[in-house]
């Protein structure tokens, strides 16, 4: 079986910390990786993320990321019709570096395939709240998404200024880099309280903000109408204006499937839809604006959760627009085995929605609670399943014996890296 690649994240942190030379040593080293990406925009995130220590870096126990910051070199003049600016790194050991740049130098010069990565949250959470308010999803009672410290960064796709200032940073990657991938995982649109229900906790998901509404009745759907009918199901889960608690504790007692509730609702089906259809034209356009500039780079979406039709994502849809699908399958940090077993029915699921034809790069953890028995376990079922290549997440928490059991597993599986010896011989 022959893989397109092996890749992992690199943060700039990391290269500064460990040196991307020592990185690279490493990667190739255990691993066997023929390509990496950069975090190019970071999200705010304790680094490493599931565990309190790094287990190799020789600086720093941990690392708290800033919110939302790019680490490269910003071009204003891509910036010229969006609204939203990006922000560049205030930590001192970080700035006045192109830190894309010297991970891009060093992967080409022993031939490593490179990518860039646009992470959660292009916006940062202060502009979010003030300037930029307008650009972030509302729920049904116009409050920002409950989600934990990304309330008001997640942004709504129906905003011009949202798609645009994305949009612009995908083209100042693929304008001034010499990169092989830009991969997007922006969250997408807020799943709601799923706590409360397993699907009707949608309907306290964004979003119904005014740029939504715009577009709603641009496609002549009335608008008004869809946010009554999700608001019903909202006030049952919530008592949000209502006295009657015996409604409320049938509906989360009740067993009917979700197929039934959208016969019985065609309003919330259509919301759905209108849903996927924002977040298919907004991955439309990124790849539009990607390939604009330069057409051999692989747009690759991440896709980061199962219960994608909660958070507008059609894979049917979207794949005609993007050239890769990464799955974010992290089960191996849970040590699992039960957990690792079921791995294979989200990437048939992908398989079935993408297509035979569309490049799937699986994923597996070797961080936090991973052990190399989870690992090659994890590889295998990847392998099976008919994944194209694979992106471990991440390199930072990784120990190196869980690297190691990477490569074993490929080994084990006859898995070859193309443009390998091994592939050529």
């Amino acid at each position: 079986m022959i893989w397109r690649e092996l890749t992992t994240g690199i943060y700039p942190w990391d290269i500064h910390d460990e040196g991307i030379e020592k990185i690279l040593d490493n990667l190739q080293e255990y691993a066997g990786n023929n390509a990496a990406y950069m975090l190019a925009l970071m999200h705010h995130e304790k680094r490493p993320l599931h565990a309190n220590y790094y287990p190799h870096n020789p600086v720093r126990k941990r690392y708290l990321a800033e919110d939302s910051r790019v680490y490269f070199t910003i071009h204003p003049e891509m910036y010229k019709n969006s609204r939203i600016k990006p922000l560049p790194t205030e930590r001192e050991f970080l700035k006045d570096t192109d830190w894309l740049a010297v991970f891009i130098k060093a992967l080409r010069k022993r031939g490593m395939k490179t990518g860039a990565e646009i992470s959660h949250t292009p916006l940062d959470s202060e502009r979010g709240r003030k300037e930029f308010g307008d650009c972030i999803q509302r729920d049904v009672y116009g409050n920002p998404p409950p989600y934990d410290r990304f309330t008001y960064q997640q942004l709504c796709w129906n905003s011009p200024d949202a798609r645009e200032y994305v949009y612009s940073l995908a083209r100042d990657l693929a304008a001034h880099y010499d990169l092989d991938m830009i991969q997007t995982c922006s969250f997408l649109y807020n799943p709601g309280r799923l706590d409360l229900h397993p699907f009707l906790g949608v309907s306290l998901g964004g979003c119904f903000c005014d740029n939504c509404k715009r577009e709603a009745e641009a496609q002549g759907i009335d608008f008004e109408a869809m946010r009554s009918a999700i608001k019903k199901w909202a006030d049952l889960l919530t008592g949000h204006e209502l006295e009657n608690i015996e409604d409320r504790l049938m509906l989360r007692q009740g067993n009917s499937t979700s197929a039934m509730f959208l016969l019985e609702d065609p309003l919330l089906y259509q919301w759905l839809r209108f849903r996927c259809g924002t977040v298919t034209r907004y991955l439309k356009g990124l790849s539009e604006a990607i390939h604009s500039v330069n057409k051999k780079i692989d747009f690759r979406f991440n896709t980061c959760w199962q219960e994608q039709e909660l958070i507008g994502q059609n894979l049917r849809e979207i794949a005609p627009y993007v050239d890769s699908i990464r799955m974010m399958d992290y089960s191996e940090q849970t040590g699992s085995d039960e957990i690792v077993s079921r791995k294979g029915l989200w990437l048939a699921n992908v398989r079935r929605q993408a297509g035979e034809g569309k490049t799937i790069i699986g994923g597996i953890a070797p961080r936090a609670k991973a052990s190399p028995e989870l690992i090659r376990k994890g590889i295998r079922i990847v392998a099976l399943g008919g994944a194209d290549g694979l992106s471990y997440g991440f390199y930072d928490g990784a120990k190196f014996e869980n690297l190691k059991a990477i490569r074993e597993a490929m080994e084990e599986c006859e898995i070859i890296l193309s443009g390998s010896k091994e592939e050529k011989t």
